[in-house]
């Protein structure tokens, strides 16, 4: 969202010149110019100053963050996803770059209002993007108590968008970890299981031999079929369901693709959504 500016009160400290030629630029600039202005601030030399001072380029730049990140209910791809949109995906991730530069040398931190798109931006499938964000976050802890600060409902929401971003990665008991996925090996470095989606969750039993057949289209370009099944363990009127699908790495579809035809399938609780398509 936009900085309030009804909680803002008028900084009495000036601002330093190289910031000041900076904020007029980025403001003034058109959206085709302002790709260009950004790419030419790799490295920060223009001085420490309040972030009040930057309120109206932090909601151009909110602007553009909400319109990468929002998507309809029913879906899961990000529009900064699109293949249409690339052009967006390359702003996104130097605004985000710019504004990582930007907290490291500023205080008043507590004035960035943009939690809600960075959070949504981890789900992107985007790796370049979700860094990007992951490159912020970690700044804003570095530099401040900005994250300690964030209301419940942000706080939570970030925090468990993080956990299922971390959960996935191998660790001992899969024969595999963060480390080794970090490094460019061939695949049959990696047990048989590593690009398996395995996941199972308490549900209704909902899977009929029709909807069985609509997880047809996750086709893939080598190996088998994704498979699915209800399992027999239960819980009140509940019964295990399991997702089940190998060799993920063969689907000629995006992971938001993906899950938005396993929604189709699958009534998931809202609150197990999210890690299906982190996983």
């Amino acid at each position: 969202m936009k900085v309030d500016r009804s909680k803002l009160k008028k900084s009495s400290s000036e601002v330093p010149l190289g910031c000041g030629w900076l904020i007029e630029k980025l403001q003034k600039c058109s959206n085709e110019e302002l790709l260009p202005v950004l790419r030419g601030v790799e490295s920060w030399n223009y001085g420490k100053c309040e972030l009040y001072h930057w309120i109206y380029v932090l909601d151009r730049f909110d602007t553009i963050l909400e319109e990468a990140a929002k998507k309809d209910e029913d879906k899961w791809v990000l529009p900064c996803d699109l293949a249409e949109n690339s052009h967006i995906q390359e702003l996104v991730v130097w605004v985000l770059h710019f504004t990582t530069l930007l907290v490291e040398h500023s205080f008043s931190r507590h004035l960035y209002s943009s939690v809600e798109h960075l959070i949504a931006l981890l789900s992107s499938t985007s790796m370049t993007i979700v860094l990007a964000v992951l490159n912020l976050l970690y700044m804003f802890s570095k530099r401040s108590n900005f994250i300690t600060r964030l209301a419940v409902a942000p706080r939570q929401a970030l925090l468990t968008r993080l956990i299922n971003l971390a959960e996935p990665w191998g660790g001992k008991d899969n024969g595999f970890g963060l480390a080794q996925c970090c490094q460019d090996l061939p695949l049959s470095t990696f047990p048989e299981n590593a690009t398996t989606l395995h996941y199972e969750f308490y549900g209704e039993h909902q899977q009929s031999s029709s909807q069985q057949q609509s997880t047809q289209p996750l086709q893939q370009t080598g190996g088998d079929s994704p498979t699915s099944s209800s399992g027999s363990g239960c819980r009140g009127n509940n019964s295990i369901i399991t997702i089940h699908i190998d060799n993920m790495q063969n689907i000629s579809k995006s992971p938001a693709q993906v899950m938005e035809e396993l929604m189709q399938v699958y009534k998931v609780p809202t609150e197990k959504q999210e890690g299906i398509l982190l996983y």
